[in-house]
């Protein structure tokens, strides 16, 4: 773990907790975070990975973790005690160490909702959303796998268009957009170990690995050479989230081998690509799709879900919809949504690449009466 906190004068018993905590962190420390949500969804390299990045505070009983209406920067956990969440002076619940509630983060968002306060002394974790949301969308469970795609089978000229052109996301695209994808295409020559995409630089290409295999990796505080996080090889496809969501780069791209690379402009991907995969509806549309059999995805994570959601509708997060899209009904429509219409895009997009039949809610919450919400 990165460091610790001592947050007020430490109660009585807080000495004794912190040496059973120390003593036990090697083994009892990963485990207990290892099942917390949604990290659970981590390999165990990833999960040990992203606690050696997050803070453990501790704070006395009595101590306040956090008040409402503070900026919010961390998703934080209790690791350890009681506390009690009030809204505008109002107890509205508690939470207690070790009970599924405390599986969940106690705070999610960019504001506290509540003000938190220490019934015992306390101890929590403070873990980065952006690198859990990284670990989560390269990790294992998130569609690539680092040892199988390592030792997959060699790269031939002859077959990485028929592998690329039998991806569900060209059924759905008009055969005019793929013969313009491929007229649009740039080709690049890369040495091995040359770098592709750094991360937090801004999205301007997309890409399709031709020949060769490139690795992505995640650098962190405590690791600033990078985390491998997978491998990927010919016929393979990278780059479309940025682009999507007009973020940055959330990780590198290195060649492993050397290799050609085909790439297509922000432009030339949202009009020939992204935009055709895409159905927006309004909430009105969306209703009477569910009385028809549709069914409701809130992209978002567990506690911003948890805030409030349209009724009837599942949680299942972004970074997880890769792994999680194998287990759903290819037959249903799903409408996507979230609070700013990006993340909901993205899934869309990820969902059509897959060949579900999937649409984005337009205008996202803000045009969802109080009364369907829950």
């Amino acid at each position: 773990m990165r460091s610790r906190h001592f947050d007020g004068l430490l109660g009585a018993n807080a000495t004794e907790i912190l040496s059973h905590f120390n003593m036990q962190e090697a083994t009892i420390d990963l485990i207990e975070f290892s099942s917390l949500v949604p990290i659970k969804a981590l390999g165990i390299a990833h999960c040990r990975e992203l606690l050696d990045q997050s803070d453990v505070s501790v704070v006395a009983k009595g101590g306040t973790l956090f008040e409402q209406g503070g900026e919010a920067k961390n998703i934080l956990y209790l690791m350890d005690g009681e506390v009690e969440l009030h809204i505008a002076g109002k107890l509205e619940k508690r939470v207690k160490s070790g009970t599924r509630l405390a599986k969940l983060p106690l705070e999610q968002g960019s504001h506290y909702q509540y003000t938190a306060r220490a019934l015992t002394d306390v101890i929590y974790v403070s873990v980065d959303p952006a690198a859990l949301d990284i670990m989560l969308s390269w990790g294992q469970s998130g569609g690539y796998e680092v040892q199988e795609l390592d030792s997959a089978h060699d790269d031939s000229d002859d077959d990485w268009m028929a592998r690329l052109l039998q991806a569900k996301v060209f059924h759905r695209i008009p055969p005019a957009n793929i013969q313009s994808v491929f007229m649009s295409m740039v080709t690049h020559h890369f040495a091995a170990g040359e770098s592709v995409i750094r991360q937090g630089e801004e999205g301007e290409h997309f890409y399709i690995i031709r020949e060769g295999k490139c690795q992505v990796s995640r650098k962190t505080r405590k690791n600033p050479e990078g985390m491998l996080l997978a491998v990927l090889q010919a016929g393979d496809s990278f780059g479309e989230e940025a682009l999507i969501s007009g973020g940055k780069r959330n990780a590198s791209i290195t060649m492993q081998t050397a290799g050609v690379l085909l790439s297509l402009s922000r432009t030339d991907f949202l009009e020939l690509l992204n935009e055709p995969l895409l159905k927006w509806i309004s909430y009105d549309e969306g209703r009477e799709m569910v009385d028809d059999g549709a069914i409701w995805i809130d992209v978002r994570l567990p506690a911003e879900y948890q805030a409030g959601h349209i009724q009837h509708s599942v949680n299942i997060p972004l970074p997880l919809l890769r792994a999680k899209s194998e287990k759903l009904d290819a037959e249903v429509r799903y409408l996507l949504y979230c609070d700013s219409g990006r993340r909901g895009s993205i899934a869309a997009y990820l969902l059509a690449q897959r060949g579900f039949d999937s649409f984005v809610l337009q205008g996202s919450l803000d045009g969802v009466p109080a009364s369907a919400m829950v």
